[in-house]
């Protein structure tokens, strides 16, 4: 199943959600995909990385051969989104290397002008909670926002 298979969740209305963005933890493959189909919907995302630049964690096993050839790894709204750039797809038979993953996909992906400005490189995060709650407090849990620590 893709993210765009995935069922719409329902979230009870507060104002105080709908004015802030979906926060993606990590700007690899999978956060990025993410970041990529909220914006197909006009929802507003933050991207956090704890690494310097996308795909830090990939970048660990570049040297390495995937499994999977490159029309599995381009997910299809991110894909669009490199289109609205100018992008020349790879080989979709061809099997990369980590590091080409990250240099031909990843980097060009964070760089349009849609996703680039929503990424936060060198934010570690610790902790996700709901604000002003601890875990035995349920009542108004689903319309309190949640704060990254």
């Amino acid at each position: 199943m893709t993210i765009a298979e995935l069922p719409a969740l329902i979230v009870p209305s507060s104002e105080v959600l709908d004015d802030l963005p979906v926060a993606v933890i990590g700007a690899g493959p999978i956060g990025l995909a993410a970041a990529a189909h909220l914006l197909e919907r006009d929802v507003d995302v933050v991207v956090v990385e704890a690494g310097p630049t996308v795909g830090t964690a990939v970048k660990a096993w570049g040297h390495t051969r995937l499994f999977s050839p490159w029309e599995y790894l381009v997910d299809a709204a991110g894909g669009r989104l490199l289109d609205t750039v100018g992008w020349h797809a790879p080989d979709a038979h061809k099997l990369p290397f980590g590091s080409e993953l990250v240099a031909e996909y990843l980097l060009p992906l964070a760089a349009t002008p849609e996703l680039s400005p929503r990424i936060r490189y060198g934010s570690s995060v610790t902790d996700v909670v709901r604000q002003g709650m601890d875990s035995t407090r349920s009542t108004g849990r689903a319309t309190t926002p949640f704060l990254l620590r």
